[in-house]
């Protein structure tokens, strides 16, 4: 799985999650709790930093944000460090109390605002916790329907204001998260942006020169670094194949390297499904997801793929290495 992607720039919108270590609890108590919500606070407060959604789980975390001028990394080691202090000094412990450094992933927010807000929120839905997130007091969620229960710090008008009513918010928040936002958050590859190429090619140009510095960094390269045919090329390699024979099309005989490097290009690259099947020969965007998805249920249940899968990935590193 990608570390997370340290790009930050004035404006740019993230979710930002940690988990505690060896996946032990990190609230113990509603106190607790309330002391890590202060923290937050702290950060809208100091940093001026956009709070948009929030859910904490016994053992983890979720944050929507934005940063109107950058400084997410010093808000963070605000919050987790002084958490850390706060929970060690409460319980009598020491040392660390999250499994490393806090993960943030960086939201195209004109296509996936409102769904990050709905996974997050219907996140103690989905571990099975409540059964109505209407219930669930440790959530944004309930700011939203009530202003009684609402931080002075969350900011409830940027997804409010685009229902007409609070009642078709609440209904969009019951709604089914989309397919494509499961499957990135749960495949078992995780890009450090949720967005397309395009957006990626916007982040490259709003860094400018920095871009070039964020690209030599091994966590961002896969991001930045790789387009269609590099990943197309590496499956072939591993496959033992050349890059035509990916391209060809037999009917009713399935092309498993093909089908690999789709699930690569998706997963690793982020390429929209158009420029998939451009490259690699496909006219329907169709029949690249359906591709796509099988290939996702293969890599998830039989070892050998998963092994080639990992393979693939260590080979566009080692490409990545000599360029």
């Amino acid at each position: 799985m990608a570390r997370p992607l340290r790009i930050e720039y004035p404006g740019a919108y993230y979710h930002v999650m940690n988990r505690g270590l060896s996946r032990r609890d990190i609230f113990l108590e509603d106190k607790g709790r309330e002391r890590f919500l202060d923290l937050v606070s702290d950060i809208s407060r100091l940093w001026k930093i956009e709070i948009y959604a929030y859910c904490l789980m016994d053992n983890h975390y979720h944050l929507l944000l934005q940063t109107p001028r950058g400084g997410l990394a010093r808000a963070m080691r605000h919050l987790d460090g002084i958490y850390t202090q706060r929970f060690n000094r409460a319980h009598h412990r020491d040392g660390p109390l999250f499994r490393g450094r806090y993960k943030a992933i960086l939201i195209d927010a004109e296509e996936y605002f409102l769904s990050v807000v709905r996974y997050i929120h219907q996140n103690p839905l989905q571990a099975g916790v409540v059964s109505d997130i209407d219930r669930y007091r440790w959530s944004s969620h309930r700011g939203y329907l009530y202003k009684s229960e609402r931080p002075l710090w969350l900011n409830t008008h940027s997804v409010l204001s685009r229902f007409g009513r609070l009642r078709e918010y609440q209904q969009f928040m019951d709604s089914e998260i989309e397919k494509e936002v499961v499957d990135f958050y749960e495949g078992p590859y995780q890009r450090p942006i949720l967005g397309d190429r395009g957006f990626i090619e916007w982040v490259k140009q709003r860094l400018g020169d920095r871009a070039r510095v964020e690209q030599e960094k091994p966590e961002s390269r896969s991001v930045f670094g790789l387009g269609v045919e590099r990943i197309a090329g590496a499956t072939a390699k591993v496959y033992g194949k050349r890059l035509e024979e990916l391209r060809r099309k037999r009917r009713g005989e399935e092309n498993e390297a093909r089908s690999m490097a789709i699930y690569l290009c998706r997963t690793l690259g982020g390429h929209k499904h158009s420029e998939i099947g451009r490259v690699l020969g496909l006219e329907k965007t169709s029949s690249v997801s359906s591709a796509c998805l099988r290939m996702k249920a293969r890599v998830e249940v039989e070892r050998k793929i998963a092994r080639k899968a990992r393979r693939i990935e260590e080979e566009l590193q080692k490409s990545q290495g000599r360029t």
